[in-house]
């Protein structure tokens, strides 16, 4: 296999998309220069491995190749959003923790997104990096990448039905695990506020708000804790079952 420059546009291109959406890969603490430069650095390095040379000869107008530019572009991206989704459901978990124990109104930046978010879930978003980095996720989405052209060749990205209802399947299936994640830490606060609720009507002296909101954040905390091995494995497994809607998703792809 040589490398061709036509060949190395459409590589550049499906990794630049995997590097939009991806989690860590797409992080805004990496600057840009050197994104495009490893971008660039991996498709100079896979020129040599992933065969293009037939399907840039297939390729006869700029019209044509400019589409397949923007299909690789696609391809990549979502690759990498089935990822960023299981990341997504873990902190939007984090969220609804928050908006129990009162740290909703907390926000603080996450240098992955650039976005504003709740204390929780800058603490679960966090903990799911580090068990997404220890499972290799990020080498996981570059191999898969380089696997996918042989079910999704150049030009032979569809958009079937079945490739959107997987889609939305998955996309549903982040608020279904965010709730499940949430649930225990949210059943205990809840527990609180329907006993604070009975102490204020036996006790109306006392002020329940001041004293309420330490103990929901004490008791969330302490749940917290306490689920904490729990939620690194659910974090795993979690992974793995989104590694594996990741293939399933590249094979929808390619029909």
């Amino acid at each position: 296999m040589s490398f061709t420059v036509s060949g190395f546009l459409l590589l550049f291109c499906r990794l630049s998309g995997l590097f939009i959406s991806a989690p860590v890969l797409s992080s805004r603490m990496m600057p840009v220069r050197v994104k495009i430069f490893t971008i660039a650095a991996l498709a100079a390095v896979l020129c040599y491995i992933v065969p293009l040379s037939e399907a840039s000869q297939k390729i006869s107008t700029p019209a044509m190749f400019i589409a397949a530019l923007v299909l690789e572009i696609v391809v990549g991206y979502t690759i990498g959003f089935v990822a960023y989704v299981a990341l997504g459901a873990i902190q939007l978990a984090g969220q609804l923790m928050d908006m129990q124990m009162g740290f909703a109104i907390v926000n603080v930046v996450d240098p992955q997104s650039g976005t504003q978010i709740p204390l929780m879930g800058n603490l679960t978003q966090t903990i799911a990096l580090l068990i997404y980095l220890s499972m290799n996720g990020h080498h996981y989405l570059l191999q898969a990448l380089v696997q996918s052209y042989k079910a999704v060749p150049v030009l032979g990205f569809s958009m079937s039905s079945d490739l959107m209802k997987l889609l939305t399947g998955i996309t549903v299936y982040m608020f279904i695990i965010a709730l499940k994640i949430a649930a225990p830490l949210v059943i205990a606060v809840l527990t609180t506020d329907v006993a604070m609720g009975f102490i204020a009507r036996t006790v109306p002296q006392m002020n329940v708000f001041l004293v309420g909101m330490p103990i929901k954040i004490m008791l969330g905390l302490g749940a917290l804790l306490v689920m904490l091995p729990v939620y690194i494995w659910v974090f795993g497994e979690l992974f793995v079952r989104f590694f594996a809607y990741i293939d399933q998703l590249v094979l929808v792809m390619g029909l």
